[in-house]
């Protein structure tokens, strides 16, 4: 494998968003509201169901699981990642942007309507990073937990990303 890898659409806390792992930076760029959505969607044809409405559910979240891509991140749509490029490249290209976001300002009542700023992490910055049996990806940094639902189809991906990174041993 070679990095940086791009996990795509993996869920955070009420967002969804696109991982990156680069050499000793990891990256989570959000671009849907999760919570949002699912209030958008409003009542589910299985909601009358009940058990075996919530194992359709269970079987539509699987076949979800079944569609996630790598490397499809929307940054390449974007133009912030380039096709084949070197971790540093990306790294600098993503460390600008993230730079820029911070600089703008948001209005207060923005924050309960808007989706988290792009988040970078650095190795050094990293505590307690592990990844369990489902695929998700937990660790502490910046005075907080962050958990991120890669999935159990891109879990050994994830894990040999995260070696190659310098962030497993």
């Amino acid at each position: 494998m070679s990095l940086p890898i791009s996990f795509d659409d993996v869920q955070s806390y009420y967002c969804v968003g696109d991982l990156i792992i680069t050499h000793r930076v990891i990256y989570f760029f959000p671009h849907t509201d999760s919570f949002e959505e699912n209030k958008n969607r409003g009542v589910r044809p299985t909601d009358h169901l009940g058990f075996i409405g919530l194992f359709f559910d269970l079987l539509g979240a699987g076949s979800k699981e079944l569609h996630t891509t790598t490397n499809h991140s929307r940054l390449l749509k974007s133009g912030l990642w380039k096709e084949g490029e070197s971790s540093q490249m990306l790294q600098s290209r993503l460390d600008a942007h993230i730079a820029e976001q911070k600089k703008e300002k948001q209005r207060p009542e923005d924050f309960t309507l808007s989706l988290p700023k792009s988040m970078r992490f650095a190795v050094e910055d990293i505590q307690n990073l592990s990844v369990d049996y489902s695929g998700t990806l937990a660790f502490d940094a910046h005075y907080d937990n962050h958990f991120f639902g890669v999935g159990l189809k891109r879990k050994k991906l994830l894990r040999e990303a995260l070696r190659e990174g310098g962030f497993l041993h």
